[in-house]
């Protein structure tokens, strides 16, 4: 009766100290706003889920999807976020093996000397009686057999396999973060190679239209209808493009060589099959409401759960204020001379059962603050990420409104400038300018559209960032990313 009154009193005990094993966790209460207070004209709100979205088959390019399923093939830095995952799944598995008792097999063998010639045989061991008093005696022996062995915290045990199941949820959501960087940066490395194609092409067509304007001048000067200044400071407009063309040929190389190591492949060369001119930046752009945009970035996922995992930290530590029980045993075979090895002189057994708690250790107390602080330091840290996701979104639809609108202005600058070099192409034909006044104009032309494609690159790269900054498609092709396989040389493949 004593023993179950024992067991009842524990057991109240344990249910009424469940407290200890830290508190529960309630998700950070954020005001999040209703709407984006950055207004952009070329966007929609809408329900459509942003992880699942193919936004860059909007641009209809084949050489575009390939570079981007090729990464996420390939891409090495993915694949490190993919061992990091097979590493927190190991760590789960390993924690869920902890319930498994362990056991092991061993042996042992013995041997020795007796020279002790008082020895009396007050034991009642028949074998000592063989003993001579006056020579030395030897005896040897062996035993082997199974030993298992079963030590566990089942509080500590919940705890490690939650905190394991969060540690694993993170190092999913740091792939989802990896494929969501490799996309972006695949596509707007190819949107700057295409800038870059066209800038090259138009800086070329600048250079070729600055030298006709040269040849036109030194006629002009020939006649003497304008003085050497004039001609030094063509030279000069025209040396500092010339030497634009090397610089724009160098970002050519760096960005191809980008791409290349986004696929995993080695440097060189990358064969366009589309033009930057094909490339329209009128799609519509479907911006989330801000509630849901906590849903779709990983970042703000993995700060979640890292402030879930610090929570159950705290119980993790107040664990080891609970028993601690072991159940260890022997069974075997077991013989005092070794040349009866495979004559095997008895069988045994032997079990153990034991617990044990802390009844004084301040260092716990210390360990339970030092979780304390973990979590509060990931509070805030959850709360920083939220309020950068907010910013960053709207900061990223600010940016594409300023750019739309600022093209907008070159566009009509660009109108100007073509009607300009219409009206002095009549006027030249009547004699009313020069030629060399014609190429003037057409070098405005050559300045304006150099400025719009600069625009371009800059408008593509803001659409590039909003779908970052939202989380868009980082589920899309998931199964492209695939673990790699070991073969027998330990090569992957």
């Amino acid at each position: 009766m004593k023993l179950k009154q024992m067991v009842l009193v524990t057991s109240s005990v344990i249910l009424s100290s469940c407290a200890l094993l830290g508190p529960d966790y309630h998700e950070p209460q954020l005001n999040a706003p209703q709407a984006w207070s950055s207004k952009d004209g070329n966007t929609t709100n809408s329900s459509e889920s942003m992880p699942d979205m193919a936004w860059w088959h909007k641009f209809n390019d084949p050489q575009l999807n390939a570079l981007v399923e090729s990464a996420l093939v390939n891409n090495n830095n993915l694949q490190v976020a993919m061992g990091n995952m097979l590493q927190a799944q190991a760590s789960l598995k390993k924690v869920q093996m902890s319930w498994v008792p362990t056991v092991s097999i061993g042996g042992a063998g013995f041997a020795g000397q007796y020279f002790n010639p008082g020895f009396q045989n007050n034991s009642g061991y028949p074998l000592l009686n063989s003993l001579n008093q006056n020579n030395p005696q030897n005896f040897d022996g062996y035993a082997f057999g199974a030993m298992p062995s079963y030590t566990v915290n089942v509080f500590s045990l919940i705890k490690q396999g939650e905190i394991a199941k969060l540690n694993l949820a993170i190092q999913q959501q740091s792939v989802n973060a990896m494929r969501l960087g490799v996309i972006s940066q695949v596509a707007n490395s190819y949107f700057t190679l295409l800038g870059l194609h066209k800038q090259l092409e138009l800086q070329q067509q600048m250079l070729t239209d600055a030298k006709d304007l040269r040849k036109y001048n030194q006629i002009q000067y020939n006649k003497g209808s304008i003085g050497q200044l004039n001609l030094d400071g063509l030279d000069q407009f025209i040396a500092s493009l010339e030497t634009k063309i090397p610089e724009i040929e160098d970002n050519i190389t760096q960005t191809e060589n980008a791409l290349q190591v986004l696929t995993n492949n080695n440097s060189g060369k990358i064969q366009m099959g589309n033009t930057f001119d094909n490339i329209s930046t009128e799609g519509v752009i479907p911006v989330n409401l801000p509630s849901q945009v906590l849903k779709s970035r990983p970042d703000v996922a993995i700060a979640e759960y890292q402030l879930r995992v610090n929570n159950a930290n705290i119980g993790a530590v107040t664990s080891q204020f609970f028993p601690t029980i072991s159940l260890t045993g022997n069974v075997g075979q077991m013989t005092m001379q070794l040349s009866n090895l495979f004559n095997v002189g008895g069988d045994f057994w032997t079990g153990a059962l034991g617990a044990a708690m802390p009844v004084f250790n301040l260092g716990l107390y210390a360990d339970v603050d030092k979780a304390k602080g973990g979590y509060y330091a990931a509070y805030y840290n959850y709360i920083q990420t939220v309020r950068n996701a907010f910013a960053q979104v709207d900061d990223g639809l600010s940016k594409h409104d300023s750019l739309n609108k600022q093209y907008k202005i070159q566009e009509a600058g660009y109108q100007k400038a073509q009607n300009m070099y219409t009206i002095g192409q009549k006027q030249y034909k009547q004699g009313a300018i020069s030629l060399a006044n014609t190429v003037g104009f057409k070098l405005n032309i050559d300045y304006t559209k150099a400025g719009l494609n600069q625009l371009k690159i800059q408008q593509l790269n803001s659409i590039v960032n909003m779908y970052q900054v939202l989380g868009g498609g980082y589920n899309v092709e998931s199964n492209l990313t695939q673990v790699k396989k070991f073969n027998d040389k330990h090569d992957i493949n």
